[in-house]
């Protein structure tokens, strides 16, 4: 992998907000590229389809094997405990999900987490920096099938057309982005769609109805499980065909991250990761729940003493459990940190997003660069 410059299309603002990518800001950056060789895409790419397989192993020891690690571990009601089993057991089918890796010294990719439940930097991993090779370099090729990925994906989770309501937090410029671009990959796909924000469902008798009144039978939510959990316990309920479905608020939480490491220690895949404070080492230390790269530190702990390398970011994610992860020396590229955001759609690796930071956390503040596999 190497990041080359490059430089920018004249009209790229424009062109990419004919897209609807209208809260771009600074973050998308197409000065420079990141250049893979065919073999090392094929690398990620099996090493995603192995990551996914691994988490559905680990989720279904979790769900089948060890329900009260979901309430003690997971901090899960027992009631929801009980829905997410049934979901995983009638085979809800996922949309989709977004791994991020770091490359070790050796090229071998290595899990940093699995954003399960909300992943976000879609539109640009997509059509955006799809746009930006077709234009810039029309000869090459990019590891991106998300789109056609996703207009598939409608079709074999919804075999019979209808209508699907997209819900997230309208205010957030990039959630309404995100729902409007899954929308029209479901209208692609035949569907009808409806955009409306998650606090305009109504909850009746176990029920959600639209503003107008209207029953809501099927609904992909950008807007996290564990929220709907502390919030309402009775939405988690209720009878209702919901994207992302239920048991995916096991993989989101990183505790899921020890299990892994407790399942599959030999994986090249799978970093050292623990409930518990180690007693000695290098290690991430993040909130079972956090997103954006909130409250996340590098700690060097010595006979069980935690000493900060690397400053807690910024969050509000730091009053509960904490997860330690092996840390991994990243390698730098024109002083940037990248991670590569390794998408599953339908089940399936469907293509990569890079995002860089100055920094090696990887926050709110990082940009996404374009790729292409020459």
């Amino acid at each position: 992998m190497k990041r080359i410059p490059v430089t920018p299309r004249l009209d790229y603002r424009e062109k990419i907000e004919a897209l609807g990518f209208d809260f771009h800001g600074d973050y998308w950056r197409e000065e420079a590229y990141y250049h893979f060789t065919a073999e090392e895409t094929a690398c990620l790419e099996e090493a995603t389809n192995e990551a996914y397989h691994l988490y559905c192993e680990a989720a279904q020891f979790i769900i089948e094997d060890n329900p009260e690690f979901m309430e003690r571990a997971l901090n899960i009601p027992k009631e929801i405990g009980e829905r997410i089993r049934a979901s995983w057991d009638a085979d809800e089918l996922s949309l989709y999900g977004r791994f991020d890796f770091i490359l070790a010294k050796d090229g071998t990719p290595k899990i940093l987490e699995f954003n399960a439940d909300t992943p976000t930097s879609l539109l640009e991993a997509s059509v955006i920096q799809w746009q930006w090779k077709e234009d810039v370099f029309p000869e090459c090729d990019q590891f991106n099938g998300i789109h056609e990925g996703l207009v598939q994906s409608w079709k074999d989770i919804f075999p019979k057309k209808g209508e699907i309501y997209f819900a997230g937090a309208l205010e957030n410029n990039e959630d309404t982005g995100t729902l409007q671009y899954l929308a029209s990959t479901a209208m692609e796909a035949g569907f009808s769609t409806r955009v409306l924000d998650m606090q305009a469902l109504d909850l009746q008798n176990g029920r959600f109805f639209d503003p107008a009144g209207e029953l809501v039978n099927r609904c992909f939510k950008l807007y996290p499980w564990e929220w709907m959990v502390d919030e309402s316990p009775d939405g988690c309920l209720a009878e209702m065909e919901w994207l992302e479905p239920i048991w995916k608020l096991v993989m989101s939480n990183k505790a899921i991250l020890a299990t892994l490491y407790e399942l599959f220690p030999d994986s090249p895949y799978v970093l050292p990761c623990y409930l518990s404070r180690p007693r000695s080492g290098l290690f991430c230390k993040k909130p079972v729940f956090s997103r954006e790269g909130h409250n996340i530190s590098v700690v060097d702990i010595r006979n069980w003493e935690e000493h900060v390398r690397i400053a807690e970011t910024e969050g509000d994610y730091n009053t509960g459990a904490y997860v330690y992860q092996e840390y991994v020396e990243p390698t730098v590229y024109s002083g940037r940190y990248p991670v590569i955001g390794s998408w599953i759609i339908g089940g399936e690796a469907a293509g990569i997003g890079i995002r860089e930071n100055r920094m090696e956390v990887t926050d709110n503040l990082s940009e996404f660069v374009p790729h292409i596999i020459g």
